[in-house]
């Protein structure tokens, strides 16, 4: 072959990788946000009063992903470890407003599915 030509494929190949790489890092601080914002909003609902010890439970697994996502080298055991124990606990948890938990419960699910896409992409 030329090198002319093996040359432009592999600048070609290179290109497309690097973009593949953009997309995943872009993606995973997305996720990283997206759990730091569940993190935050267990933290909330357990400082209202009720169900604390379900929303600090939470709270900790959130955080715990959050972290897995932080850094470019995803911890994913322990990210597929805290999203079965939280998918596990999130259907008992109580709270003063029934919307605060609807609302709780979709961003939960927007995360999952973007963990899950994440994971199919990157991993």
């Amino acid at each position: 072959m030329n090198r002319g030509i093996l040359a432009a494929l592999l600048a070609a190949q290179c290109l497309l990788g690097c973009e593949a790489n953009q997309e995943c890092e872009k993606s995973r601080f997305e996720l990283a946000k997206s759990w730091e914002g569940l993190r935050s909003s267990a933290s909330r609902r357990k400082l209202a009063g009720v169900d604390v010890e379900g929303w600090k439970f939470v709270e900790t697994r959130a955080d715990l992903l959050e972290s897995s996502f932080a850094t470019t080298k995803v911890t994913w055991n322990s990210a597929d470890r805290a999203k079965g124990e939280i998918i596990q606990r999130v259907n008992a948890l109580q709270t003063d407003n029934p919307a605060n938990l609807t609302g709780y419960k979709l961003s939960l699910d927007a995360a999952l599915k973007a963990q899950e896409a994440y994971g199919k992409m990157c991993r």
